[in-house]
């Protein structure tokens, strides 16, 4: 039995133990996390990313004193030692994008901390959009590509919107009678069990007897119908139906 000097609490040899290995423990962790860390970003710049362009590096290791608690709850072999000095690790590689927010309709600076990295190779899914890994060229090439497609994506974002504040302009000039709006829609295209869907933002003109047009709106600012519907036709049986295309045509 030893005694804790900073707050009296006697430890066991076994406790004693407990603490040595987590401490040699922490020690080794951090020496192959630096090591590692050194790896990645050696790999990084060889490849041509830039420190603070491409990628961000925060990696540290510190020496702390804390209250640890060590062992297991279900043995009753759990406690707490005090002020125990040890090596800490924060931080580390994260890689410096952009992403496109709708919402706020503004391009915003992120940074991506979830990666692997095996073998000189990385897999960063959130940066690739799948779990291969890869070459930190052909990484630098997709982050890029990613920074490039965030503007992109924002000024396709406010050209739709221009687009279609004109085309809705357009058409409540033309028909001041009937209620005109964007909403979302989607299409469906397959068959069966492999039916796949996708949402559409489209115009709607709808009248007052449920009679309804929408319109898709293209890159280049014209609309063009999208679906029709007839709410006097709904309720004709064929004859009536046939009757009424009759009538439209004398």
């Amino acid at each position: 039995m030893q005694l804790d000097l900073f707050e009296g609490v006697i430890l066991s040899q076994d406790q004693l133990e407990k603490v040595a290995k987590f401490k040699e423990d922490r020690s080794k962790n951090a020496k192959n996390a630096e090591l590692k860390n050194q790896t990645i970003v050696g790999t990084l710049v060889e490849a041509g990313f830039v420190e603070g362009v491409d990628f961000k590096n925060t990696f540290n290791v510190s020496l702390v004193t804390n209250d640890v608690q060590l062992g297991y709850s279900f043995n009753d072999t759990q406690f707490t030692a005090n002020d125990v000095e040890f090596i800490q690790i924060r931080g580390g590689v994260s890689f410096l994008s952009k992403r496109f927010s709708k919402e706020d309709n503004v391009v915003n600076d992120t940074e991506i901390k979830y990666f692997e990295f095996d073998n000189g190779k990385f897999e960063v899914s959130s940066i690739t959009g799948n779990y291969r890994k890869i070459k930190a060229s052909t990484l630098l090439t997709k982050l890029k590509e990613q920074r490039e497609q965030a503007q992109i994506n924002m000024d396709h974002f406010n050209r739709e919107n221009l687009n279609f504040a004109n085309a809705i302009d357009n058409l409540r000039e033309k028909f001041p009678t009937a209620d005109i709006f964007t909403f979302n829609d989607f299409d469906k295209w397959g068959s069966g069990a492999s039916y796949r869907y996708k949402d559409v933002k489209r115009i709607k003109a709808q009248f007052e007897n449920g009679s309804y047009v929408t319109f898709n709106v293209g890159l280049d600012g014209n609309y063009r119908i999208a679906k029709k519907y007839d709410a006097a036709t709904v309720g004709l049986d064929s004859d009536q139906l046939m009757e009424f295309f009759t009538n439209q045509n004398k």
